[in-house]
C-alpha cells in the first residue's frame, strides 16, 4: 500500500533545521500518525511522503510554508492503512491508547 490521500500514515523521524541542529528525534519512540491529504502537515513535506510504502526511508528537505524556513527530515514509514469514514470526516486519525514504552518501535 502506498501513501496517498485518505490513508493514515504512521512514521518516525529526525528533524533538523537548515544548519543541521536536531529539533526533534522520535526514531526510537512510538510513531506519529497523520491523515494524508488532510492538510495536517506542511504541504511540501506531505508531497515528499506521497507515494512511499511501509518500510521506506527517505531524506526530505522542505520549507515551512508559513515562515519559509528550511528543514531536513529523515523519516521511516512504519504503517499505512485506509482511513475510516469517521477519520476522513474528522480530518485526523482516531486517538489510540499508548501501548509503547521508552525505546519502543510499535
Amino acid at each position: 500500500m502506498k501513501v496517498e490521500t485518505g490513508k493514515v500514515v504512521s512514521l518516525r523521524f529526525i528533524m533538523k533545521n537548515a544548519t543541521g541542529d536536531v529539533i526533534e528525534d522520535i526514531m526510537e519512540q512510538a510513531p506519529v500518525e497523520y491523515l494524508h491529504g488532510s492538510g495536517s502537515i506542511q504541504p511540501s513535506l506531505e508531497a515528499g511522503v506521497d507515494g512511499m510504502q511501509a518500510g521506506d526511508a527517505k531524506h526530505i528537505i522542505f520549507k515551512n510554508d508559513g515562515s519559509g524556513d528550511e528543514f531536513q527530515i529523515d523519516l521511516v514509514v512504519d504503517v499505512i492503512r485506509p482511513a475510516t469514514a469517521e477519520e476522513i470526516k474528522a480530518g485526523k486519525p482516531e486517538k489510540k491508547a499508548e501501548i509503547c514504552g521508552p525505546g519502543c518501535r510499535c
